[in-house]
């Protein structure tokens, strides 16, 4: 990754020497991930054994990157690449694991992450060993973590630009993926820079944004919160017009501390930022922030994030920035850099499906023609490699013709980008994949000229979660299921009027509805319409504007119909699949899971077994056990052995006073039937062995309403958890202070202390 390069009039940029390279520093990854791996290592064995559970496997393995796919028994890796910057190396790391490990290809992700898809679990802790060693993590790819820090698509070349915020977007990285306070938030926390009032980053779009500005000469930023996309989309606020360019970390730790204070731990589905900041209202969110932030600058441990260079007078960029910047030389699509004699070339996989052999092949090319010796992943699913001298295009195009899959040649599908959706995603409905494929196929087969696209962003979600990006999008669409006929239809919703830009970014909004069959039509329509109609110069939303929603809610209305079953059954199918339609396979998506689902989860186990029990006596100790592990969590336990879990229940929930201590004969009973651990070469006992669990199972059955009495207390506890893990009549906190007149010590660094599933207090 690339440092910054100096751009001041002082120290003009070079036109023949070979740059800096600024993005080339790697993120310091911190050194307990060493560790992190093999722990994770020691989980992976305890699932495969039986002796973890799937459910509190998943709360270890989705907060590190790792989900598993449509397809019970395979998983995918997704893998942070900070501000998009890959080295050559890396890529070639990203390449051999996928080859050894997955299925080949690897996909390129709306928030410049690289996914790594149809891996073995047992496999898991190898590749990130692999990954490791290459500077890359996946730690923090989902759950309810800090995600990927994301930036500009051309951040440091582009000629627009006020600075290049890439060395901004590593500090914050560098602190966050370090701090332990970073893996067990009440939801996803995204963070983008941007270099330049365009906003190519969606900085306003996102829970912390940061849009590079200058005041009295110095370099700083627009910081905006409160921000995210999904089916409930807001804009961030405006915190601060402008913050020195060094207060960029404290600015991304203060949202971070207030996201874990206001945010809800308990509803998933409303445990956003942006569901708190408009819970709380714009005003007083943004002072709630201003607060944190203030808070953070009294307490003096959060690093600077560095002054930044000398901003730059850059000329304001075109409408529908960053389509409007490439152009085509030499048989290539390339964007002119501000650094004289380079330029980046876009690679184009489509719909960010890449094969291992292309991309390692890509890490070579990027060692041998890029001065920075890297490519850059981009939020549209496509790779560019930047600091090319202009006299090397000619040898590097017919390098690429190296390459398995043509990645340069202009096609319509290099206008969409797209969610994995049904193909892989548990909480897809429709294949969008396939759909931009469709889509494409048709424009290409159509009277539409094709270079009406290069101003185009076609994005398409699978579902309205919009991890597709369709409410920025120029042309957004998202999948959805209606119903006709008895019968339920794949169907899409239109998108349109989306504008980005500091201070000027909004969302689009939907204007019709079809199902999927008449998607590729709709397209076709749409863009005929443009090509049309749309006056010299006007942009696309300018186009939109002027149209009218009533105009195009016409031109969708004969595509909107859906006919019975019998008449049509084609209708009735998703793109591409030819079976009827239907949701099996979708199920509860794994990007939030924590705290609630593994408490649930063992509240229902003890459930079950209690009832059970009056069938199977000895169900009575699973209830026990399901009982008193369920908490745990919130206390950062993760027992390996029933014993241990019995044991801390009662260390932190009733010697505290926060169950009843006629609890313990339950406790002691269960505790009976469970056989010690044994040392390696002792004999076991039998007659010893069944006379406890003899006695264990009397005295449960003597004290069923006290296990009953467990169950009600440990879930009357959860009932009454708040939505920071805090249970009523628990004791406070020590303060600093208190814990200073104690003699305690008053920090903890617990970075290398074994976290159960990443959401310990800490």
């Amino acid at each position: 990754m690339l440092r910054a390069m100096n751009t001041s009039p002082e120290c003009p940029e070079p036109a023949s020497p070979a740059p800096e390279r600024a993005a080339g520093r790697r993120v310091r990854l911190p050194s307990d991930l060493d560790a992190d791996i093999r722990e994770f290592g020691q989980a992976v064995r305890r699932f495969l054994d039986g002796e973890l559970p799937p459910d509190r496997f998943r709360a270890l393995r989705v907060p590190r990157g790792i989900y598993e796919q449509r397809e019970d028994g395979t998983y995918m890796m997704r893998v942070r690449v900070p501000g998009g910057a890959l080295a050559g190396a890396q890529a070639g790391a990203l390449a051999d694991a996928a080859r050894r490990h997955g299925s080949g290809p690897l996909h390129l992700t709306t928030r410049q992450d690289v996914q790594i898809h149809d891996l073995d679990i047992a496999d898991t802790p190898a590749v990130m060993r692999t990954l490791f060693e290459a500077g890359l993590t996946s730690k923090g790819g989902g759950g309810n973590t800090v995600r990927n820090v994301t930036t500009c698509p051309h951040a440091g070349v582009c000629p627009h630009e006020v600075f290049d915020v890439t060395p901004h977007a590593l500090a914050v990285t560098e602190y966050l993926i370090a701090h332990p306070g970073s893996y067990h938030l009440p939801r996803k926390y995204k963070i983008a820079f941007s270099g330049c009032a365009a906003d190519c980053a969606l900085a306003g779009a996102t829970d912390a944004g940061f849009v590079a500005g200058v005041r009295d000469g110095r370099a700083g930023f627009a910081f905006r919160a409160g921000g995210g996309m999904g089916a409930e989309s807001r804009l961030a606020d405006l915190v601060r017009p402008w913050i020195p360019a060094a207060d960029a970390v404290r600015a991304a730790e203060a949202v971070r501390r207030l996201f874990d204070r206001i945010g809800d731990h308990r509803d998933r589905k409303h445990a956003r930022l942006r569901f708190a900041a408009e819970r709380l209202g714009s005003e007083v969110f943004r002072e709630e922030v201003k607060a944190e932030v203030a808070a953070v600058d009294l307490e003096g441990t959060v690093p600077d994030a560095g002054p930044g260079p000398r901003p730059r007078e850059a000329p304001p960029p075109p409408p529908d920035a960053p389509g409007g910047l490439w152009t085509r030389r030499d048989g290539l699509r390339v964007l002119g850099q501000r650094q004289r004699g380079f330029v980046t070339v876009s690679l184009r996989p489509p719909l960010g499906q890449i094969h291992e052999a292309d991309l390692r092949t890509l890490g070579d090319l990027a060692e041998r023609f890029s001065e920075e010796q890297g490519l850059r992943v981009l939020a549209d699913q496509s790779l560019a490699l930047r600091f090319v001298r202009e006299e090397d295009l000619p040898a590097l195009r017919e390098a690429l013709r190296g390459l398995r899959h043509d990645l340069h040649a202009p096609r319509a599908i290099h206008a969409f980008t797209a969610c994995a959706g049904a193909a892989t995603c548990r909480l897809g409905i429709c294949q969008s994949r396939n759909a931009a494929q469709a889509c494409a196929d048709a424009l290409e087969a159509s009277d539409v000229d094709l270079r009406l696209l290069d101003s185009l962003e076609v994005r398409i979600s699978g579902c309205p979660n919009a991890c597709g990006q369709h409410p920025v999008g120029t042309i957004g669409l998202s999948g959805l299921a209606d119903r006709h006929d008895g019968r339920p239809v794949p169907s899409y919703q239109l998108w349109l009027g989306a504008r980005r830009g500091e201070g000027g970014t909004r969302f689009g909004t939907p204007v019709a509805q079809v199902p999927a069959r008449a998607l590729p039509a709709l397209m076709e329509a749409l863009l005929l319409d443009v090509q049309e109609h749309r006056a010299p110069g006007q942009t696309f939303s300018d186009y939109v504007e002027a149209g009218g929603p009533e105009r195009l809610r016409a031109l969708a209305a004969p595509l909107a119909r859906i006919p019975p079953f019998a008449e049509d059954p084609a209708t009735y199918e998703d793109l591409g699949t030819g079976d009827t339609f239907s949701l099996a396979g979708r199920g509860a998506g794994e990007c939030g899971a924590g705290v609630s689902e593994v408490i649930e989860t063992d509240l229902a186990a003890a459930r079950g077994a209690l009832e059970a029990s009056d069938a199977d006596p000895e169900r009575l100790a699973d209830a026990v056990l399901a009982a008193a592990r369920a908490l745990l969590v919130v206390r950062g336990e993760e027992a390996s052995t029933p014993n241990a879990a019995l044991d801390a229940f009662e260390r932190h929930f009733v010697r505290t006073g926060l169950v009843d201590e006629a609890t313990v004969p339950v406790l002691e009973a269960a505790r009976l039937g469970l056989a010690p651990e044994p040392a390696p070469t002792a004999e076991i006992d039998l007659a010893t062995d069944f006379f406890r669990q003899a006695v264990s199972l009397r005295a449960l059955r003597e004290r069923r309403d006290g296990v009953e009495a467990l169950i009600g207390q440990v879930a009357h506890l959860y009932a009454g958890m708040d939505a920071s893990l805090q249970f009523p009549g628990a004791e406070a906190a020590p303060t600093p202070e208190s814990a200073a007149e104690a003699g305690a010590p008053q920090d903890a660094d617990l970075r290398g202390v074994g976290c159960p599933v990443n959401f310990v207090r800490a």
